[in-house]
């Protein structure tokens, strides 16, 4: 049974979760620089993927300083360090690909890891919230915020498609801005019971998610399936329902159990979450428990835009008992885009992992430096599901969330 919306609630707003006007989840104008000394972190980040290729990484990870965290100071130099840091965990663990992961991480990594990831309230694994929300630079600052006039802060081995893999993420994200927006703007609306204003807040909604799709669209001009399939993809595989590191990775110096944690995954947006929750999106029992468990991934701040939603009033019990048929098609139309969206990310999937894995494009003819080992990971995300499997459950209860006459009637 869905909650009802009797039960008053405070309005919220967007700068009480820091959430940009402007780019919204995305981070603005990250940071490229820290403190002088923590410049061995930012030597090796910065000449990672040079690093992999040569097989140099671990042993200069192995011969890093043990540097206290006491001297960054600020959430943007916490989330660059974190960036940074786990960059370096991620190319440590893959450097020799799936034959030969890492274990472990040196104590002179895992420890300052450890202590940013703690006051970043995040897990000591590379995330969506680093990868794309906070790993971006404009070329020309006095150019629009387009694809061609982007470069990341970091990269792993994959060239311009595995920077544009990143890129492309990150302008879907700031697309997402308006609709973000737009969500505060509906819970607004259903506490002050302001019928106009959440027609326009739906309608905001639905735009922003089509921009999200146009967005998205620009992947397969500027990232080729078989360098993403073939040698980008496993730097942002995890260690949590993954085969080649069933155990977890041990964090020498930091605990004496090893951690299993997800890799960087789409499920970790914090965007495409509350929109669901707003929407009112009842997913299956598996998946659901996934999104949740993603949401751990997200910085605090995010994940209470999430949580506050789904504390305030049902949009969908709303639209049934309003018996408002405009409200109600601008609600469908809202869905609908969500289920668009998710439809196309399903193509993509198809063709960045399903189809190169069944053409077999991995190894020497893909560039891939893993000798085919690629194929390891082929059934699995990066954040540990079966994607194609998770993306159709999400898509299939997305669409049916849309209301019919039949369940308006029935429900109202």
């Amino acid at each position: 049974m869905e909650t009802t919306w009797t039960d008053p609630v405070h309005s919220i707003e967007l700068k009480s979760f820091f959430i940009s006007e402007e780019y919204g989840f995305v981070l603005e104008d990250p940071l490229t620089e820290l403190p002088h000394c923590y410049q061995p972190w930012m030597d090796i980040a910065n000449n990672l993927t040079h690093l992999i290729k040569t097989h140099q990484l671990r042993d200069l990870v192995k011969k890093m300083p043990l540097l206290s965290t006491l001297h960054l100071h600020g959430y943007r130099q916490l989330r660059l360090a974190h960036l940074a840091l786990g960059f370096i965990t991620m190319g440590y663990v893959w450097q020799e690909g799936l034959h030969q992961p890492a274990q472990a991480l040196p104590k002179a990594l895992a420890v300052p890891y450890c202590n940013v990831s703690q006051a970043m309230g995040l897990p000591p694994i590379l995330v969506y919230a680093d990868c794309v929300l906070a790993n971006w630079r404009l070329k020309d600052p006095s150019r629009p915020m387009e694809i061609g006039n982007l470069d990341t802060i970091f990269s792993f081995p994959g060239g311009e498609s595995g920077k544009n893999f990143f890129l492309v993420s990150m302008l879907v994200e700031k697309s997402a801005n308006s609709g973000i927006q737009g969500v505060i703007s509906a819970v607004n609306a259903m506490v002050t019971f302001d019928i106009s204003s959440l027609h326009k807040a739906l309608q905001r909604i639905t735009l922003s998610l089509k921009n999200m799709e146009e967005a998205f669209r620009i992947i397969h001009n500027h990232v080729d399936p078989k360098i993403f399939h073939g040698t980008f993809r496993i730097y942002l595989s995890g260690w949590r329902d993954n085969p080649l590191l069933p155990d977890g990775l041990w964090y020498e110096g930091v605990r004496e159990e090893p951690l299993r944690l997800s890799g960087g995954s789409a499920a970790q947006s914090s965007s495409i979450q509350s929109l669901d929750t707003l929407l009112g999106i009842q997913h299956d029992l598996d998946s659901a428990g996934f999104l949740r468990r993603m949401r751990s991934y997200m910085p605090p701040s995010h994940r209470q835009l999430i949580e506050t939603v789904a504390a305030s009033p049902s949009l969908r019990s709303f639209v049934l008992s309003s018996a408002d048929p405009s409200l109600c098609q601008a609600y469908n139309t809202c869905v609908s885009a969500l289920v668009a969206l998710r439809s196309y990310h399903l193509n993509a999937v198809a063709r960045y992992i399903t189809v190169p894995r069944q053409r077999g494009q991995t190894g020497p003819v893909a560039g891939c430096p893993f000798r085919g080992a690629c194929e390891g990971l082929s059934d699995r995300g990066t954040g540990g599901s079966n994607p194609m499997t998770f993306l159709k459950s999400v898509r299939d209860c997305t669409r049916k969330a849309l209301i019919t006459q039949h369940v308006s009637l029935a429900e109202a």
